[in-house]
């Protein structure tokens, strides 16, 4: 199963650009390692799983294709709630 880069900064698929960004910068202030006061090892991984998920979500055409690579690993989850998900994500998208 692909890396929900949503998750990663606590977003909804149907996030604009804006709110990604700000999600984005939130996150990377609390965990940037010279920041962090915890662990310097947990803040260097965070930041980089971070930084990845905002490289494919800010980027249009990386971000269509992580959209499709999680639609495909919603074939891994029952139909009826896959389909729910499809449904929920394209009409919030497109406005169907």
């Amino acid at each position: 199963m692909a890396k929900d880069c949503y998750a990663i900064l606590g977003l909804l698929p149907t996030a604009e650009l804006v709110v990604i960004k700000a999600a984005y910068k939130a996150l990377a202030q609390r965990y940037h390692p010279d920041k962090f006061l915890g662990d310097p090892a947990l803040a260097r991984s965070k930041m980089a799983q971070l930084n990845a998920a905002y490289r494919v979500l800010s980027n249009p055409q990386r971000r269509q294709a992580h959209d499709q690579e999680l639609m495909v690993d919603l074939a891994d989850l029952d139909d009826s709630y896959a389909e729910w998900i499809r449904a929920f994500v394209h009409a919030r998208r497109y406005g169907d």
